[in-house]
This record gives C-alpha cells, structure tokens and sequence, in this order.
C-alpha cells in the first residue's frame, strides 16, 4: 500500500498508469477490510473517455473489489470485448470476456472465443486467477477479529476449511465437497474437491467440523460388477444434514453463499364458493424428503412421514372440497391431523379434544448466519417457543397443531401482529436501510449487523420482540456505554502524565483504558470486539471522545502517556468527566498554563518602533508562549511583520541569554538591518567568516547571531554544542524536510524558547507540519509513523473532517497566522519588502568576469568622452542583466539565477495563501525566462509588453480582473502607466529601474 502511494503521488506520471496505479491501491484496501475507502478510490478514478486498456483495467479492480460488476459497466465492457474481437487486439478480448463471464455474463460467444484463443494461441486470461471475495465478508472478517492476545493464535485446521457446493436441477440437489486453504491475504482460496472415497474414510480431512460429519455419514458405498465401487449419497439422509450447515455455496458461483432450513408438511383449510377446500402442501411426497426451491440461495427440506403420505393421497394433487355444511366433520378432522402437522384454517370453531390456546403477538427475529453474514427473518410463533412460526400478519387466523405432546388451537390477531411486526421494523433503522422481501433482509455491512443486535437488545428488553438463534447465539452486544462510563485517572512524572482508568460496563465487565484505546486504533467503529463473540457498543459521543483522548496519547510499553502540552487539548473533555482522579501536578500545569496565556507583557522600552495593534497581540501572544517554556509559529502573511514582531521577544529574552537566527541567505541582510534600526541595543553579529568557535563560546546576554540555513548545515555540530536562549528560524519551510542534513542540523539546536516563522499555512502540508512542530514542541505530535496513522492518512487520503479538527485543536495554541485581508485597515497604503539575493559562487564568479572585461573594454576604449559615457551605461546595464540571470548575456549558459530561484519561492507563498501580484521588469527577455519558469510549474498567469496591441492589452487586462489568471507579468515601460489592475494585492518588482517614479506609479 505505501509502495502504491508513493508511485500515485509522483509527479509527471502518465495519467492512464497512475489510474492502473490508483485501481490497484483500491483492490489492497479492500483486501484490508476497507471497502467504502477502495469504493470511493474506483469513483475517482473512474473516466468514460480512457482508452479501452485503462478502461479495462479499471473493470478488473472494479470486479476484485465489488466481486460483481453493475449493468452498465457490463455493456461498457461487452463494447470494449467487441471492438477488441474485431481489430484483432486477442488479448485484451480474451480478458474482456473472461471477466464477463467471471460476472455471470456467459454467452456461447464469448466462452467460444476464449477456448478458441487457448487452443489456437495458447492464451490463458489472467482473470481466471482472479480469487474474489464479497466485500461484506472481508468486512466481517476485519470487524470481527479480536485485539491480538484477547483470542488463541489460529490452529493448523482452522486455516483449512470443507465446503459443500450445492447445484438445483429437476427438484434434485447435488453437493460437490471442496476443501479450501485460508491464503496470506486472509482469502480463503477456490479448493480442490475431495474425492468422495477419501471422503468416505475421513481418516485424513483434519478440517472435518460436526455438522461435516453429519453430511459424510449419509455417504454410502455400493458395489457393481465385479471389480466397480461407487460412492454416493443417501439423498434421505444427507438432506436434513444440510440444513442450517454454515458452509454451502452455489456451485455455478461459489462466491454466493446458500442457505438450506427445515420444512414441514401443512394442511390448509379455505373457503371457497363450492364449499370447504382441504389441501395438503407440498403436493408432491414421491419420495421421503422433498426439496422445495424457495429462492435462488434458500431451499426448504421437507421430510414425510407414512402419515403424510397417507393424508397426502386421501387429498390429492388438487385437494379436497366438501361442502359448507361439512364444517363440523372438517373440524374434527383437521384436529386430528394437527399432532402430525401444523393446519392453517379459515374457518373458525372449536374442535373435540383439542385445548384452545391464547395466540402469542409478539414478533420473533431469527438472525440466520450465512457464511460470515446475516439473514434476517421475522416470525410470529403463535404457541410460543415450541410452535410453529409463521409470517406476521400473513396467512390464516386458526392455526392447529401439537406442541410438546398437547394438541392446540389458537386464533391469530393478523392486524395486531402486522402492527407489531411494523413497529419492531421502525425501530430498527438498519433494517429500514437494507433490502426486504417478505420480511426478510440480509444485511451486508458489519456495522449494520451488530446495531441491528443493539437495537432488538433494547427491544427485548421491554418484551417488544424475541430473538432467536438457529445455531445457537453467535453474538452479543452490550448495552450502549456512554461517557458517565468513563473513569479516568492522570498522574504527573517527570515529563508528562500517566494516563489510565477503566469503562464500566456492568457490574461484572469492566474494561481497562488501554486496553480501549488499543482497540479503538484497531477498529474504526464503536462497536468493539471483547473476545468469545462479544462486542462492545459505545455511543456515538463516547467514541468521539475516546477518539480524542487516543489521538493525544502515546503508548510506552503497558503505560499511556500524555504529552504536557497535550493538556491544552484535552483539558475540556477531562473538565467534562463525572470520574476524574487528577492529581496536583495535572491540576497545577493546567492553572500555570491558564494564567500564563492571560498574562500581559510590557513592550521593551528599548524598541524604537511602534506596533500595529495585530502586532501587539502577537508580541503578547509570543511573550506568553515563551514564558511558558512553549514553542510558537508566526505564521503572518507576507509583509505584516513577522521579523518586527520577532525582534520585539528577542528584544525582551535577551538580558537572559543569546538568541540564534537562522534565516535564508537572501533575509539575513534584513535582519541585520532592521535589528540595528529598532532594537539599537542589541550586539548583532552576522556569522560568517573569521574563528567561528570562539565567537560562539563567547555569546552572552544581548548578544544576536543571524546564521543562514547553508553554515547552519556546516556548523552543525558548532551551533548544537551552544545553549540558546532564544531561537528563530526564519522561513522556516526551509527545514520542512526531515531527510536532509539542513533539517536535521536544526533538529540538533538547544534552546529554552523557539520560535518558527513562516508565511505558509503550514497546516496544509502535513509532512512539513510534523517536522517543524518537532522542532518547536517535540513530541507533541508525536512519531512520525504515528502521526499519519492518527492525521496525515484520515486527512489527506479520506478528508476525514473528525481527524482535521482533532489535530487542529492539539496545534492552534501553537501557531497565529494572520491574512492581509484580517488586518488591512490597519496597515498603510503601501508596505515594501526588499529581498536580498546573494549569487552563487558561480555566479559572482560570472559577473567579475563580465566586470574585468567591462573595464578592459573601456580602459582601451579611445572614444571621446560623451560617446564614453553611453559605452559606460551599456557596460552597467549588462552587468545589471547578469545580476537578473546569466542568460540574459549568455544565453547558452547553463549556470542558474539566484534571483529566478527567489522569485519561485516567493511566488509558492503568495499562491499557496490566495494572493495575486503584478511581476514587472524592464527587460523583456527576462519576462520570457519567467514566463518559461511559470509553464513549467503549470502556474496561470496573464502577460504584456511594449509590443502588445490596445486590443489584446484590454483583454488581458479584462482577463485578469475577472479572475483569469494568478500573476500578471508586464514589462516596466508598457505598464507603468494607464493600466488599472485591482485584483492584485502584491506587487514584484524583479530588477530596479533607473527612475523610482516609474516604479511608484506601477
């Protein structure tokens, strides 16, 4: 699966392998038990327009993972057999009608085609080998596995399994007895039949279960001729063995599980215009059993007695008629055929010797497993328990039969019984949901399974149903638990708190906390599994909380732990509970934290600026956190002042201790600058050249090192040795990647307070995320495999809005992030941000050399001075375009643009939080370099220059202010006049122009 994902997310694949990439990520999560997620995954990747490959492949998966295929994509699949067929491409209609009768859509042309291509080219389709299971059962078999220690490891047997497929023709069932082998991928495998005379002995078949054994013993062994034995089953035995049997499938499909229950002869009576009409069902009783077809998985097994075949020819095929006048003989009649078999009657009375019965209403609900699954049915049984059961509401009021030994009678209430049946059906809306004939459902998710048993609980227990088990109780849910449940203890250590408590269940269950929230990471619904068949039900709100809680805690060994700053997050729901045992610790990091983030800070009287009142609240906000021992993120939008908002808590920590800043090389210049403007008294030093380990070693108290993030990754061992008062990583995007070694020298910095700046919203990338929260708060989001198990996963992959709030409650105490748009009128009509760009040694190397030959050009130059001075310009203006990119003078140089690289970095920002800018240059050919870095990255953006007609200058300008397009690149000249673009919020200028009012005006 992480293989898949890390194919899927590459960038530049072509998109029909990224569909076969995605169909086959699908088809592992539903072999995971995942199926809605493997469902959701087909639908988007799903594309009428694909080529028949893709389209085909995507069938594939589709089949794998539904084990069916719908009508549409059947036709969608026969078009594409067709065409493949008729253009000669064999293979791929050979797969295309294998797969069609794989889904139950054989016709003699396709199976003809596909023994043609095996004998004629020797193609075999690979999906032949496809080995599907229905989604409802890897489900089940997800769900109902237990926390591994709460059952035994499976024995050698139980990873073999005998089945028995079942084929109806002509009123006759035939078995065919496979033995199966459960795969790696928890799959249980097509089998291999079993010979009916090693069957026979059994002596080998170590899988062989009761009810197997049932079936076995009515096979018999006949001998004919001299030397032939056959082996075959004795249809009168062999039948009522297979009822209720747990294992059959259909043997033309034997993915369909089948379902055979025991019948039984009946009598009904009915009033017609001749008369009294007397019939006995079933009509046939040839032979000792009868098979009787009732849907194409559900078959009924009647046996008779002498005495139903007895009565059976007295009535006939077509029964008995006797007239209106007979109703006494009827009656007398009917009774005594009622202690051999159930009579249904219309016509009332009281018969002799027979004991009049009060007729019990209450529904019953027979929970009927197939395969792994369910079969609901609803019953009345009028006598009770021990009676016969019939359909609610359906049939005939009198009802005649023996039970334990005591012939009945009883009259039914129909519209009673019908009312309760509907009642028992309204409060069970699983049942509401699923598919229903004749009052039975099969429900084919397990959720739906065990609140279908939640609710008949409640149910039952007011006596509104009963609920019966033909194999005896196969699952027990308890009661919904709810949060008053919940017993929490917390005790403070060294570095965080021990978590730990118990749910009571009832007065013999309880269940401990880890132990809960193990299972809560193993199973992603609320009912969860304790072991012996029993579930445990949560409510809906208990099992959000309990998400919470584990979402903030970590396992180490058989203790839970909680990170300190953790406390933030689950302060309320801790605050909410009815047993809570806290302890002083837990109560007092609470109140310090409480109190330390209402405290209010004076500005250092040291700082020769005034605040904006935004920048006031985050100054507050920062001193709080840092007070506090806690890591920040200003995360302000470009040009709100973070590096002013930063230098305010530097300003304030540093008579405690030296400050580290760590910034790109092209923002430390502005440091240096802005720290010396309004923060005089700190000693600010840039590191760079000169004895860096005695520069360090001497830092005390006011003293300022501005490192960028290149000798941070070369004095990393340097830096790491130092302890930090105060640390500022600047951009701190630049760390978002825990593999390289600038990541991990950051990783290595000490400090008492760090501080993160970024104009990202760094909750959006969630890689990134964990890495600089590791920085500034480690632990708190714990391991990295953790938090994609807990964040990344849910939210990227299943946009899983419980998990987005859960992670942004645990980090938003943590980060202030501000937009231009929150703040605009308190900011001045225009805020300028200049960027220093320092040149690769490569480059610097690039311009001296254009430098030397530049002087030499004009030292040999013998021009009189007026054409000198022009000559002088030309030379600066070249030196000027090397500053803005090597090619702009060497067009075939392959040496980068510091500048071009900048201007990316700047340009993700300002895209990544909504904004558009104007890019302006005065050199066309720049704008072209541009405009090819923007096509690569596949950004939007609108373009003239001084050659852009009044047409076209409109349009693109009409263009842009509609919305079309994210940057607006214009050459300085054409637009520093006349144009009116006010959907930008930002403006670049990438090169100086020689007249600042030009660039004022643009």
């Amino acid at each position: 699966s992480q293989f898949l994902q890390q194919a899927i997310s590459q960038d530049g694949m072509p998109p029909a392998l990224k569909t076969v990439y995605q169909t086959l990520h699908a088809v592992v999560l539903a072999q995971q038990g995942e199926v809605e997620q493997a469902r959701n995954e087909l639908a988007a990747t799903e594309d009428e327009t694909a080529s028949p490959w893709t389209r085909f492949f995507h069938t594939v998966g589709t089949f794998w993972v539904e084990a069916e295929l719908d009508a549409e994509t059947i036709t969608a699949l026969s078009s594409i057999f067709m065409a493949a067929r008729d253009a000669r491409q064999h293979w791929l209609a050979l797969e295309c009608a294998e797969l069609l009768c794989r889904a139950e859509q054989e016709t003699p042309l396709r199976r003809n085609y596909i023994q043609q291509m095996q004998r004629d080219l020797g193609l075999v389709p690979f999906t032949a080998r496809i080995s599907v299971e229905e989604p409802w059962r890897r489900r089940l078999r997800a769900l109902t596995s237990t926390a591994e220690g709460l059952a035994e490891p499976p024995s050698s047997a139980s990873k073999t399994r005998l089945v028995w497929l079942i084929n109806y023709c002509y009123d006759r069932i035939t078995i065919l007895p496979k033995i199966q082998k459960l795969s790696l991928k928890g799959v249980w495998t097509e089998g291999r039949p079993v010979a009916l005379s090693r069957l026979y002995t059994g002596t080998d078949i170590d899988c062989l279960t009761e009810p197997d054994e049932a079936i076995r013993s009515a096979l018999e062994r006949r001998v004919s001729g001299y030397y032939g034995v056959a082996y075959e089953f004795n249809m009168e035995r062999v039948l009522p063995a297979l009822v209720g049997h747990p294992l059959l499938f259909l043997e033309s499909n034997p993915r369909i599980p089948v379902e055979i229950v025991k019948g039984e002869p009946e009598v009904l009576v009915r009033e017609t215009q001749g008369g009294i009409s007397i019939e006995f069902q079933p009509g046939s009783v040839d032979t000792p059993v009868a098979v009787i077809q009732e849907s194409p998985t559900r078959f009924r097994v009647v046996q008779f007695t002498e005495q139903h075949r007895r009565t059976a020819r007295i009535l006939g095929e077509t029964g008995l008629t006797v007239p209106a006048s007979a109703k006494s003989d009827v009656l007398t009649a009917i009774a005594g055929l009622s202690s051999q078999m159930t009579v249904h009657s219309a016509i009332g009375g009281q018969a002799r010797d027979i004991v009049e019965a009060a007729a019990d209403p209450v529904p019953w609900v027979h929970l009927l497993p197939v395969g792994s699954g369910f079969r609901v049915e609803m019953f009345v049984k009028p006598f009770g328990g021990s009676g016969p059961h019939l359909k609610p509401g359906s049939g005939m009021q009198n009802v005649m039969a023996e039970v334990d030994g005591t012939r009945l009678q009883t009259r039914r209430d129909l519209t009673d019984e019908a009312v309760r049946a509907r009642a028992v059906e309204n409060a069970c809306p699983t049942l509401a949901a699923a598919v229903e004939g004749d009052r039975q459902w099969y429900l084919q998710d397990p959720e739906e399974c065990l609140q279908l048993l939640l609710d008949l609980k409640t149910l039952q227990d007011r006596n509104d149903v009963r609920v019966a088990w033909p194999e005896g109780e196969k699952l027990r849910v308890t009661r919904e638990i709810s949060f008053e449940s919940l017993h929490l203890k917390v005790r403070g250590k060294t570095d965080w708190f021990e978590v730990s408590g118990r749910l009571e269940v009832d007065d013999k269950l309880t269940v401990d906390m880890k132990l809960l929230l193990e299972l809560l990471q193993q199973h992603r619904t609320r009912f969860l599994p304790l072991g012996e068949g029993q579930f445990l039900a949560l409510t809906r709100d208990l099992r959000k909380r309990l998400e919470e809680l584990e979402t903030f805690s970590e396992f180490r060994g058989d203790r839970v732990q909680l990170h300190p700053l953790a406390a933030l997050a689950v302060k309320d729901l801790a605050g909410q509970l009815s047993h809570l045992d806290a302890d002083a610790a837990w109560k007092e990091r609470l109140k310090t934290i409480q109190e330390g983030l209402k405290h209010s800070f004076a500005l250092p009287s040291t700082l020769k600026v005034r605040l904006r009142d935004y920048q006031m609240e985050g100054y507050q906000w920062l001193a709080r956190l840092s007070s506090l021992g806690i890591g920040a993120c200003l995360a302000d939008d470009m040009g709100l002042g973070k590096t002013l908002q930063a230098l305010a808590i530097i300003l304030r920590r540093a008579p405690e201790g030296p400050t580290l800043v760590v910034a790109p090389t092209s923002v430390c210049m502005n440091w240096l600058t802005e720290a010396n403007r309004y923060a005089p008294t700190l000693n600010v030093i840039s590191f760079g050249g000169g004895d860096r380990e005695t520069l360090v070693g001497t830092l005390g108290r006011m003293d300022m090192l501005v490192c960028s993030y290149g000798l941070l990754q070369q004095e990393a061992e340097l830096l790491g040795a130092q302890r930090w008062h105060t640390i500022v990583l600047d951009e701190a995007q630049a760390i978002k990647n825990i593999t390289t070694k600038r990541a991990q020298a950051a990783m290595t910095l000490k400090g008492q307070f760090k501080l993160i700046t970024t104009g990202t919203p760094i909750e959006n990338h969630l890689g990134e995320l964990h890495t600089l929260f590791h920085f500034i708060n480690p632990g708190l989001l714990s391991s990295r495999d953790r938090f994609n198990e807990r964040f990344a996963l849910p939210i990227e992959r299943y946009n899983d809005p419980d998990a987005r709030k859960r992670l942004k409650r645990l980090i938003q105490p943590f980060i202030l992030r501000r937009t231009k748009a929150q703040v605009l009128e308190e900011l001045p009509p225009r805020t300028e941000v200049i960027l220093q760009v320092e040149l690769t040694e490569q480059e610097a190397a690039f311009y001296e050399a254009l430098r030397r030959s530049a002087l030499e050009r004009l030292e040999q130059d013998d021009a009189p001075a007026a054409q000198k001075h022009f000559k002088i310009l030309a030379e600066i203006m070249k030196l000027r375009r090397a500053c803005c990119h090597p090619r702009l003078v060497a067009p075939d140089t392959a040496l980068p643009s510091s500048k071009l690289e900048l201007f990316s970095d700047v340009v993700s920002e300002l895209l990544e939080n909504g904004h558009k800018a104007l890019v302006f240059s005065q050199f066309v050919s720049y704008l072209a370099l541009i405009r090819e870095l923007l096509d690569n990255r596949k950004i939007d953006y609108r373009y003239l220059d001084g050659a852009t007609s009044p047409r076209e200058r409109k349009k693109e300008v009409d263009a842009f202010q509609a919305g079309n397009g994210d940057l607006f690149l214009i050459s300085l000249r054409a637009g520093g006049l006349g144009l009116n673009l006010t959907a930008a919020d930002y403006v670049i200028h990438m090169d100086p122009w020689w007249n600042p009012a030009v660039e004022d005006q643009a």
